[in-house]
């Protein structure tokens, strides 16, 4: 029996819901759907629900008056769940702000259904996406690293806990774990220690 693929659905317009349940539908079968209308309803769907095996989540919601903190603070409730942030606000300083914070994908309200559907794939391969990365090669990845991405990479690289590089950085414990998350997604690897392995000609390369 094929596997239930369960799906956080964070929007507040449920016409855009809707359209996105249909590419869903067109890329998972069976799928369980979560809906929630604001950040506030979806930190607590992701806390009470269980886990997801990916999230979708529309940066402008009623109730937040900074999307990106509370991206953040979502980021670190399901650090293990990609997401897949969709909005109307494209611009490149709000995409790469995103992908900092470790989304898993960027996905402009005006897209075609086509371009959804290839996103959620990239997503599914282990991949980042976003408008101004699409088609970079895997070796050209280093060179979508934030520069406070570049500095967690060299402290992870020197050994230091998520804590010390919180306290070495003067962030939030979860702000670092965001930003591993998206190192990880960005690399192409699937832990600390195989980031580390690469850091050091991505970093010799800087």
């Amino acid at each position: 029996m094929k596997r239930t693929t369960r799906i956080l659905l964070a929007d507040d317009h449920p016409l855009f819901r809707e359209a996105l349940r249909h590419v869903i539908g067109a890329s998972f079968s069976p799928t369980e759907i979560v809906e929630a209308h604001s950040f506030a309803e979806t930190v607590r769907a992701a806390v009470s629900d269980g886990a997801f095996d990916l999230a979708f989540v529309d940066l402008i919601m009623p109730g937040s008056s900074d999307p990106l903190d509370e991206l953040s603070k979502l980021r670190a409730v399901i650090p293990e769940t990609p997401i897949l942030v969709v909005s109307s606000r494209d611009d490149r300083e709000t995409v790469e702000q995103v992908l900092a914070l470790g989304a898993a994908a960027f996905i402009s309200k005006s897209a075609t259904k086509l371009e959804m559907e290839r996103a959620i794939r990239s997503v599914l391969a282990g991949d980042v996406y976003g408008p101004m990365e699409f088609h970079q090669p895997a070796a050209a990845r280093s060179e979508i690293l934030s520069p406070r991405q570049r500095a967690v990479l060299e402290l992870l690289a020197r050994g230091r806990s998520n804590r010390q590089i919180a306290s070495d950085l003067n962030v939030e414990e979860f702000t670092v774990k965001a930003h591993i998350s998206a190192i990880l997604r960005k690399l192409n690897v699937k832990s600390r220690l195989e980031a580390v392995v690469v850091s050091k000609s991505i970093l010799d390369g800087r």
